[in-house]
């Protein structure tokens, strides 16, 4: 597939095939003005990857001699390969979102030109100020090495976000990790398609996301440089970023309110951790290695009493949607030993908490404990607690915030349908269970008083619902899953949220994952059904394959 921007330049001009078939894992890797971070980088993922690709961006600090010494250095100096890209970019935000797609000036123009320098089956987009953790290394050189076997896969990676204070000191904060999808078949059909503020990588419906569990880099923020001028505005879209805005903030002023703790000096490699200024390593002042600091000496220490409910908060909510494959996904969930549940819809958030008192007030703590409490018998003995309640989809923007605020980390489980096929079959499991009548003998006013009702329509529009919780929680956090592949791929699904969730691999037997859990009386919808909704629920697939990174299973 060709691209060809709209200034006319033809060196700039690239292509994408359907898919490369040369085996191994190509990572490339954007970087402007990046001198003090690109060797941290470059060295940390040589021993991984097949090539590197270093796009440079117009540096002026130096950062393409840094690549070039790396080239010439040996210890797999010859898999990088350095490339210029001379044009100032619409950077993150409103200028972003005011330059064509197809311009030299775009982000997404960029990245997919960047793409395009890679050779290999997979591709990893690897930014300028990651580092793969040393600890990691071998788990994530096995997981590239199995990327050429069985069915292709997309993959999410995690990363902590880390401080590096002026005295050379390494901090990181409690709720800073991103996950976000990095790996994929590198072709046409997995490319990055412009979205409002930033570039996001779109994938085939077909193409299953993986989750590489543990957090496995660390993306490195320096509180003595500029490290948010890639953004044309300072009113972050993100959740992730405005939190990570605030906390380099809160360090540069000081460490005021700030709750951090200190890593071991040694968690970057010694050979390039040693060029810091000499008594700056990240231990404590006894010469001691750090983990956590005391609350005491923290920056901005929460109560012991505040971080303990933070800890024992669950570690993940099933968010949606009604009539979209949760309940079977609660009845696998429930039976994995490491994961221990209350039963399916307990309706805390929508139903119990009422309105939510000010945030650290002594309401605030007996709501927590409240909501803990409903843990304390629930089944399973795992330490992975959860719980799943599809109404919590259609909550209001302040219960979302005050989740946020109790589980910045929580793990997000977000299944779909066809918006017609689940409003139908709300209505066949509404009206017998809840209303005393068969659906046969509902009248046809009462039907289309049903459909048009807030309740109803909210649930089947998913992106109205996606965009609440994502202004709250980052995308990484989140785990998509459609009920057509319940039905056609239970296994796959199953194992791929087992690992978003860090669980063991545990699949059951096709016959077990096959079986239906509460499954709708499979009453034929009308045809004057289908078109009312299809003329009323006229709700935009393309927006919601934009909010979730992959393309939905229907469209109109």
């Amino acid at each position: 597939m060709e691209f060809r921007n709209r200034e006319g330049n033809e060196e700039y001009a690239f292509s994408l095939p359907r898919r490369n078939r040369a085996p191994g894992t190509s990572a490339f890797v954007r970087a402007k003005d990046e001198a003090t971070k690109i060797e941290h980088c470059l060295r940390s993922i040589l021993p991984v990857f097949d090539e590197i690709h270093v796009i440079d961006n117009g540096s002026r600090d130096g950062t393409a001699e840094i690549v070039r010494r790396l080239q010439r250095s040996g210890h797999g100096g010859a898999k990088i390969r350095l490339h210029s890209y001379p044009f100032a970019l619409g950077r993150f935000g409103p200028e972003h979102d005011g330059t064509p797609a197809d311009s030299l000036h775009s982000l997404v123009y960029f990245t997919n030109w960047a793409l395009s320098r890679c050779t290999l089956r997979y591709a990893c987009k690897w930014d300028a100020d990651m580092v793969l953790a040393r600890e990691k290394r071998g788990a994530f050189a096995g997981l590239l090495d199995r990327l050429g076997r069985g069915w292709p896969a997309a993959w999410s990676l995690a990363g902590q976000t880390v401080y590096r204070m002026p005295d050379g000191s390494f901090l990181a904060r409690r709720g800073e990790v991103n996950r976000e999808v990095r790996i994929a078949p590198c072709g046409y059909p997995v490319r990055f398609h412009k979205r409002e503020h930033w570039e996001q990588l779109i994938r085939p419906r077909r193409l299953r996301t993986r989750h590489f569990a543990p957090v496995c880099f660390h993306e490195l923020k320096f509180v003595d440089e500029e490290e948010f001028d890639h953004w044309s505005t300072t009113e972050f879209p993100s959740p992730r970023k405005r939190r990570e805005w605030t906390t380099f903030q809160g360090l540069r002023d000081g460490g005021a309110d700030v709750a951090v703790r200190r890593l071991p000096s040694t968690f970057l490699d010694a050979r390039i951790g040693a060029s810091r200024p000499r008594g700056s390593g990240g231990g404590r002042p006894d010469g001691s290695l750090g983990g956590e600091r005391p609350a005491n000496e923290r920056p901005g220490g929460s109560p012991a009493r505040k971080r303990v409910l933070s800890r024992r908060m669950p570690r993940f909510l099933g968010i949606g949607a009604t009539r979209a494959g949760t309940s079977w996904v609660a009845a696998q969930l429930s039976g994995h030993p490491e994961i221990r549940m209350d039963r399916k819809e307990i309706h805390f958030f929508d139903r119990k908490l009422g309105a939510p008192a000010a945030s650290g007030s002594a309401r605030d703590r007996i709501d927590r404990l409240r909501y803990l409490a409903r843990f304390v018998r629930a089944r399973g003995g795992g330490r992975i607690r959860g719980e799943i309640t599809p109404a919590y989809a259609v909550l209001e923007p302040e219960v979302i915030r005050r989740i946020a605020e109790w589980m910045p980390d929580v793990r997000l489980i977000f299944m779909m349908r066809d918006p017609i096929e689940r409003a139908w079959s709300q209505a066949r499991n509404g009206f017998p269970r809840w209303r005393g009548k068969a659906l046969e003998s509902v009248g046809r006013d009462e039907l289309v008083s049903y459909f048009d009702s807030d309740p109803v329509r909210r649930r089947s529009d998913y992106a109205g619902c996606l965009r609440v919780w994502l202004e709250h929680f980052p995308p990484g956090q989140f785990f998509f899953g459609f009920l057509e592949e319940v039905r056609e791929q239970p296994e796959d699904l199953i194992r791929d949220l087992f690992g978003f969730l860090e669980a063991g691999e545990m699949v059951a037997d096709r016959a077990s994952l096959a079986r239906p859990v509460n499954a709708s009386a499979p009453v034929p919808m009308p045809d004057w059904v289908r078109d009312h909704l299809e003329r009323e629920y006229a709700f935009d697939a393309d927006e919601v394959s934009e909010l979730i990174g992959r393309q939905v299973p229907w469209s109109r």
